[in-house]
């Protein structure tokens, strides 16, 4: 069955890469989008394993987009509009982390990382809007975090970015129910991908060992450790809910997922933040 044409952004790896198999699985035609299509052969390979018609190679289709260039993002947009007519759902997936207390981030790493959690994730959503509303029907995905909700110390810059990403989401999807067009925010706890590993980027001397905030950096990194060990998901976990999110008629707004998440997100009441508040003032102390 097919159901319509999903544009998933940094789809190469990660939730990026479980999102576009698991939307294949469910009868999309995937545009999977990368910033370097000759990394796409783990996403091929993945579906080639799980897609259940595997000779249906109109299926997945990848594509190049550095979602941080404005241009190219026009420019990529205006040709999936051609081709395609509309996008049934959009899946910002992109999304880059870096560790770093608050008064050592500087202003360039900050805007590097509002330019691909939050910039990025708007254009293409404001790309793409027009035509879902013309037709009203359509789904937009926002891929958030946890770290959407709540915040821990040294990652203030990322978390920034995803409550920005938050909150404009929330005001949108407000404004597309009268078109029948959807917003959704998808909230992970802790993955096993690698953001948290080698594409993670250490900011400033605290993170880097050094300076005042270099003791409370290692401790909040084995608190951190321990975290990922007991809570960490697998990311096909994401992707089989973001599919499930595109197939329903009038989905909610947040999704929180993973077992850490939905803890976190319980935390809607006065007593639950304070705990949280004491739980993370606890890692500090090591």
């Amino acid at each position: 069955m097919r159901r319509g044409v999903a544009l998933v952004t940094g789809a190469s790896r990660g939730l990026g890469l479980a999102t576009a198999v698991a939307l294949v699985r469910r009868g999309f035609r995937v545009l999977a989008t990368m910033r370097n299509p000759a990394r796409a052969e783990a996403l091929r390979e993945a579906v080639a394993r799980h897609h259940f018609d595997p000779d249906d190679r109109r299926s997945l289709q990848v594509l190049r987009l550095d979602v941080d260039d404005a241009e190219a993002t026009a420019e990529f947009s205006e040709r999936m509009l051609v081709e395609h007519g509309a996008v049934d759902v959009l899946v910002n997936n992109a999304g880059i982390m870096a560790e770093g207390f608050a008064e050592e981030f500087d202003e360039a790493e900050l805007r590097r990382l509002f330019e691909t959690n939050f910039f990025a994730a708007t254009r293409l959503t404001r790309a793409f809007v027009p035509a879902m509303r013309e037709r009203r029907r359509g789904w937009v995905i926002n891929v958030s975090s946890i770290g959407g909700r709540f915040a821990v110390p040294s990652h203030a810059g990322y978390h920034a970015s995803k409550f920005a990403l938050e909150g404009w989401s929330e005001a949108l999807r407000y404004e597309l129910r009268p078109f029948n067009v959807f917003v959704t925010l998808v909230e992970p706890g802790v993955f096993d991908t690698e953001i948290f590993g080698t594409s993670l980027r250490r900011v400033g001397d605290g993170a880097n060992g050094r300076g005042p905030y270099a003791r409370l950096a290692q401790q909040l990194r084995t608190a951190s450790d321990r975290v990922r060990r007991r809570w960490a998901g697998v990311p096909s976990e994401v992707g089989e809910r973001i599919a499930s999110i595109a197939v329903t008629p009038k989905p909610r707004l947040r999704y929180p997922v993973g077992l850490d998440a939905w803890a976190s997100h319980a935390a809607g009441s006065g007593m639950v933040t304070r705990l949280w508040e004491r739980t993370v003032s606890q890692w500090s102390k090591g």
